[in-house]
């Protein structure tokens, strides 16, 4: 039998199991381990590998959830930081109190003052207060939430609750990417390849988009390839190109509608490096 289905049938297993007997704390490192597995599912097809039946990944995926759940409303703080997290990126606007109740529980946590912040500011399960959420952003960077430091880039650069300040929002961004925000080391790459808000280094843009790259942003991977592909900023080459557009695609990023807009042949970055 394939291993991957060994895996799972073991997982749904594990999943019954805690579901049935488990404390708080079993619910939720059994939920982590599994949602650990589903994420390989997810790219087992796009390494060629024959996916596992659909319903066992459906039911290993719904008592994730449902671990993830009973975890929360035991009390565990982090569990409901979690569902808190997917209640409000999901947009499951009719449990945003539910949500709200579960990050102010967890206020001790960086991320729960970083989704405080969120909720405030949409008015997802409490009021829209964009003060208070400006307060929950900086509570929450100074405890080292790196998309809250990336956040408070936005609220400066924008004069969000403040007044427009491009060098504190650049300073924030810089902050965000150094904790590792891949949306905060993309903008560097664009500021250092611009020079916007510093000074224009196409080493640091290079080095910036790489590390985006690597932390999962698609348009930085995409953009570094069209880069290679151009010579801007870079010894030209269709090799490089080729590497990060098909990295981009592994990110489901569509870096072919990015290439054509630069007038780029894709046809010719299709296939293996």
């Amino acid at each position: 039998m394939d291993g991957r289905q060994v895996d799972t049938e073991s997982k749904i297993a594990e999943l019954e199991s805690v579901l049935a007997h488990g404390d708080a704390q079993a619910l939720y490192d059994a939920s982590c381990r599994t949602a650990l597995a589903l994420e390989f599912r997810g790219v087992d097809e796009m390494i060629g590998l024959a996916p596992v039946a659909l319903e066992q990944v459906e039911r290993m995926r719904n008592l994730t959830v449902a671990a993830l759940e009973r975890a929360a409303q035991l009390g565990h703080l982090q569990a409901g930081v979690d569902l808190a997290n997917r209640l409000y990126f999901s947009r499951q606007s009719e449990r945003a109190t539910e949500a709200f109740a579960f990050a102010l529980r967890a206020s001790s946590i960086p991320r729960a003052l970083y989704l405080l912040g969120l909720f405030c500011y949409a008015g997802f399960g409490c009021e829209k207060d964009v003060t208070e959420s400006l307060r929950y952003h900086h509570l929450a960077a100074q405890a080292g939430e790196p998309d809250a430091m990336f956040e408070l880039y936005v609220f400066y650069i924008k004069g969000v609750g403040v007044a427009v300040d491009k060098a504190a929002a650049v300073l924030w961004c810089q902050r965000a990417a150094a904790a590792g925000s891949s949306r905060a080391m993309a903008n560097l790459g664009g500021f250092y390849a611009t020079g916007d808000g510093v000074g224009q280094n196409s080493e640091l843009a290079v080095s910036w988009y790489d590390r985006a790259a690597s932390a999962g942003s698609g348009r930085a991977a995409a953009t570094l390839g069209v880069m290679y592909a151009l010579g801007d900023g870079v010894t030209q080459s269709d090799e490089a190109a080729r590497k990060y557009f098909q990295i981009a695609q592994g990110l489901r990023f569509d870096w072919r509608t990015l290439a054509e807009q630069c007038g780029l042949d894709c046809d010719a970055y299709e296939g293996a490096p």
